[in-house]
């Protein structure tokens, strides 16, 4: 009686697991996604380059397309290197032939399209003494200048000229001494930190063996921006006032003893960032 009583009560697990099974089984079939085709790939975006008027060295590049949400500029050998600016102006200090390139994503979702021009620079930059480099760099030989230390000499906004994000309250210590060099007649950038530097990218704070750029250059080139007059285009990794800023930077006015500058904002990982410094200097 008990081996007939556990035959029986085996066979219902038994049909109970064969129905599971095979509901399992159907559910799973049921709820696959429907196979989807993508399109075809993007064509490439279009964009316009511009030589700047009376500036051989500089060219205005424009994004055409409009059906693109994403996209990055590629610019070897020139200031700035990538950008992700609709409308950006792009300085070459040496003569060359140079690729611009525009790397963008469809809104369809099918993909990123890339676009390449080839442009010439004919000449190597020159500094032409005019006004503001002479007030620049002391009748164009050498002059250095330091960041004020009244409240405001560093200010950071959505725009140029605004303050809506950061208005400085003075300086750290590790800022008071510095000072950013311009020899007109070399065309070198000399940044002298006092033995250490006040360091957005380590964390804000002071790093006694930062590092400076050797044999840092800059150029002296009008403006195409309509923020101002003329910019001045500093090396590669180097900056003037505050280490996320650079390396052009905008002159919005300048006298005898200050200087009144405009930068975009630079962010430590590379990132595209809206924002804008206006940095105060004075000659120390």
């Amino acid at each position: 009686m008990m081996l007939i009583f556990m035959t029986k009560n085996m066979r219902t697990p038994t049909l109970f697991i064969t129905l599971t099974a095979s509901l399992l089984f159907i559910a799973c079939d049921l709820q696959q996604p429907a196979s989807r085709e993508l399109g075809p790939l993007p064509a490439p975006p279009e964009f316009s380059v511009e030589e700047v008027p009376g500036n051989p060295n500089q060219v205005v590049v424009r994004l055409l397309s409009t059906d693109f949400f994403d996209f990055i500029w590629d610019l070897p050998g020139e200031t700035p290197k990538t950008s992700k600016a609709p409308v950006d102006t792009i300085f070459y200090q040496r003569a060359g032939t140079y690729p611009i390139s525009l790397h963008a994503a469809h809104t369809s979702g099918n993909g990123t399209a890339v676009s390449t021009q080839t442009i010439t620079i004919a000449q190597d930059a020159t500094l032409e003494c005019n006004a503001t480099l002479r007030l620049l760099t002391n009748d164009c030989s050498t002059q250095c200048w330091k960041l004020s230390p009244e409240r405001g000499s560093i200010q950071v906004g959505p725009v140029p000229l605004s303050s809506e994000w950061y208005n400085s309250p003075g300086l750290d210590d590790a800022q008071i001494d510095d000072l950013w060099c311009f020899n007109a007649e070399t065309g070198a950038f000399i940044y002298d930190n006092g033995g250490e530097t006040f360091s957005v990218c380590a964390g804000y704070v002071s790093v006694p063996d930062y590092n400076i750029p050797p044999n840092a250059g800059f150029t002296f080139s009008p403006s195409a921006s309509g923020n101002a007059e003329f910019m001045l285009t500093l090396d590669e990794g180097s900056w003037m006032g505050v280490e996320d800023s650079g390396p052009v930077y905008e002159i919005v006015s300048i006298s005898e003893n200050e200087l009144v500058m405009l930068s975009p904002i630079r962010p430590c990982d590379g990132s595209a960032s809206p924002g804008w410094f206006t940095l105060t200097f004075i000659k120390p």
